[in-house]
């Protein structure tokens, strides 16, 4: 327990990661939501007479939806990989030698 409230305190390890994990799920579960209704809805319209709207949302819904579930993947995607940037850079900066300051007497 103590670790996590440390790295929740603390920013040598970013949360990020995980938090855009936690939202990619619940916008996941929203699309299934949403596409689900979008296919009951046009069963209901097709069931009381509008038969070609609703096949058009019977059809379109799932199709939307994929669409939609690829765009929030690459989105979610381009957060992760701003964070394994700034994680990277870090990386790169820790073997990096460390570079001469006016104080060490070097002249510039």
């Amino acid at each position: 327990m103590q670790d996590i409230v440390q790295r929740f305190w603390g920013f040598e390890k970013l949360i990020g990661p995980i938090l855009v994990k936690i939202v990619y799920y619940i916008g996941l579960a929203g699309l299934a939501v949403a596409v689900t209704v979008g296919v009951l809805t046009g069963l209901m319209q097709i069931v009381t007479g509008h038969f070609l709207g609703g096949l058009l949302a019977f059809v379109l819904s799932p199709v939307i939806g994929a669409v939609a579930l690829v765009y929030w993947r690459f989105l979610c995607e381009i957060f992760i990989l701003a964070f394994e940037t700034y994680a990277r850079l870090g990386e790169i900066r820790d073997r990096l030698p460390a570079a001469p300051t006016p104080h060490d007497g070097v002249q510039f």
